[in-house]
């Protein structure tokens, strides 16, 4: 099996087994399911920011909420594939706007 060398922040060289994006994708996504305000952060983004700002990038996300821009990346790709993206001019958006609640509403 080749190995794949990744340079640590350190400097340090790491050989790893050779990825392909299907293993690496789904160590993302198990690291980020990992991380304690995963389920709080996706709340959030799906109650709240999705509705408002339908078309959101990962980066624009990731900086919002200061969160590692590999997080972003999940909780988007999780949240479009569950649900269709609404709108935010449509009669459908929730009556309750960001003003009303914050991220911690969504810590429960």
């Amino acid at each position: 099996m080749p190995y794949v060398y990744l340079e640590a922040p350190s400097g340090a060289m790491i050989a790893l087994p050779g990825l392909g994006k299907d293993e690496l994708w789904r160590l993302l996504v198990e690291t980020v399911h990992s991380l304690p305000m995963y389920k709080s952060h996706k709340r959030y983004v799906e109650e709240m920011m999705i509705k408002e700002t339908p078309q959101i990038s990962p980066q624009e996300l990731a900086v919002q909420l200061n969160i590692p821009q590999g997080e972003a990346i999940v909780l988007l790709d999780e949240i479009r594939v569950e649900k269709p993206i609404i709108d935010s001019t449509s009669p459908e958006k929730s009556s309750r706007t960001a003003v009303d609640r914050s991220l911690l509403d969504f810590n429960k």
